[in-house]
């Protein structure tokens, strides 16, 4: 319990440095400056980049996001640079306290429609983000969701009810980035991008009929809930781009599901992989490791059941999941609680009574040992082998050119285990 150092020790921010965005933010000169606080673990980069604004410009600061929305009087305490932090989603709360700077007292406002917003990706440059040689982007077709899983707080941001954009409209954005940005691979970050079937199935048709989106590939890293899906729609999956799948069981346990709130039936669960793999996709299922009334053997035995059915196992460590309904139940240290450096999965820093930071490990490395061992066959490895040679050379002159193209772009170096200046001192 006294040692909480990470496993994964050294984490990097690609880009400016603080310095140059401050610097770049002077010569903009704006009337203020707002910057995203999504998530906990990186709030420590979010409080020297104000830090870094106020010293150089003197102008105020506003944050907002995901972090900012549930601890704003502690963000107040710890960092006085910032001078205003918004809550809620930020189509919202912008406009309202723009607003009541003119007024001087709060009042509600027509909200930004985030269906009708673009992302400005024209001001990215898309050779910064290459997946597998190809270039990509990231984006959403949809918010909100409907489950009450009690681990999870995407409703407490977006609500209970799911809300897609047009089919049109998203297609539109792809367009844009495949033509002008040469973009080959859009992943989807919505947390629910097949709940509501029928545009699923809309969207996949439209793509698949598109003269324009050829040879794209459509990915959905944060998951598909496995129960909106049958064979007819892998199927659409699969014609419009997808080659990967990636689900959530989160644990076999049902009662473990049960008092969490988690729904998912396993009913059609083991049917589903099988449409999957028959239509060839690569299908990685996660499982939750470290959840409150977990126990080891459980755990295991989730791994287990899913190596069985030849699928990637990916290990999912628990951690702190601020405005859960899960974390105002959860008995951990004082220093844990403070320490927002601690809210990742590197960081194994929830032990229970069934589960401590060495046995979260032990089943981590359990996990990829296995993994491992499901690994292919001798003669498809040699083949892949040849491939991923060719991957690297062309990665290697990839990376060279890129070096001498941007040989003043600054690569910082973070490490979570020193000491944090934003800490309470009687910790």
């Amino acid at each position: 319990m006294a040692n909480r150092s990470l496993v994964f020790r050294n984490f990097y921010a690609f880009g400016q440095s603080v310095a140059e965005i401050a610097q770049a933010v002077e010569a903009i000169g704006p009337d203020m400056v707002g910057i995203a606080s999504q998530f906990t673990a990186y709030y420590q980069s979010v409080a020297r980049l104000a830090a870094a604004i106020k010293a150089k410009t003197g102008l105020p600061i506003f944050i907002g996001g995901h972090h900012a929305s549930f601890f704003d009087r502690e963000i107040r305490r710890r960092t006085p640079q910032i001078d205003y932090v918004l809550k809620g989603a930020a189509e919202t709360a912008v406009p309202a306290f723009l607003a009541s700077l003119k007024t001087g007292h709060a009042f509600k406002v027509n909200p930004v429609q985030w269906k009708k917003v673009t992302p400005a990706h024209e001001l990215i440059e898309p050779c910064h983000y290459v997946m597998g040689w190809k270039k990509y982007i990231s984006l959403i077709a949809g918010r909100g969701c409907p489950y009450h899983c009690d681990f999870c707080s995407v409703h407490r941001m977006f609500g209970r009810r799911i809300e897609y954009r047009g089919v049109k409209a998203v297609l539109n954005e792809m367009r844009f980035n495949y033509t002008h940005r040469g973009v080959r691979i859009f992943n989807f970050e919505d947390d629910n991008l097949s709940f509501d079937t029928r545009w699923f199935a809309r969207f996949l048709n439209a793509v698949i009929d598109d003269p324009v989106l050829k040879q794209v590939e459509l990915t959905a890293m944060n998951g598909i809930c496995y129960p909106t899906l049958d064979e007819a729609l892998l199927a659409l999956m699969r014609r419009a781009g997808f080659k990967q799948l990636n689900l959530a069981l989160v644990t076999r346990d049902f009662a473990l599901k049960r008092r969490l709130r988690r729904p998912a039936p396993d009913r059609d669960f083991e049917q589903i992989l099988a449409a999957a793999r028959r239509l060839g996709f690569f299908v990685t299922v996660y499982v939750i490791i470290g959840l409150p009334g977990q126990s080891y053997a459980e755990i295991k035995e989730s791994i287990d059941y899913l190596l069985g059915l030849d699928v990637l196992v990916g290990p999912s460590v628990f951690y702190l999941p601020p405005g859960s309904t899960l974390y105002d139940r959860i008995e951990a240290p004082r220093e844990v609680l403070n320490n927002w450096n601690l809210y990742r999965s590197s960081a194994f820093a929830v032990e229970t009574p069934q589960l401590d930071r060495k046995a979260l490990i032990d089943l981590v490395a359990y996990t990829r040992k296995r993994n491992l061992e499901n690994r292919p066959l001798p003669a498809q490895r040699a083949v892949e082998g040849k491939d991923r040679k060719h991957q690297v050379l062309k990665r290697l002159k990839y990376e060279i050119k890129i070096d001498k193209n941007h040989k003043n772009q600054a690569v910082e170096s973070y490490n979570p285990q020193s000491a944090d200046p934003f800490l309470p001192r009687n910790r």
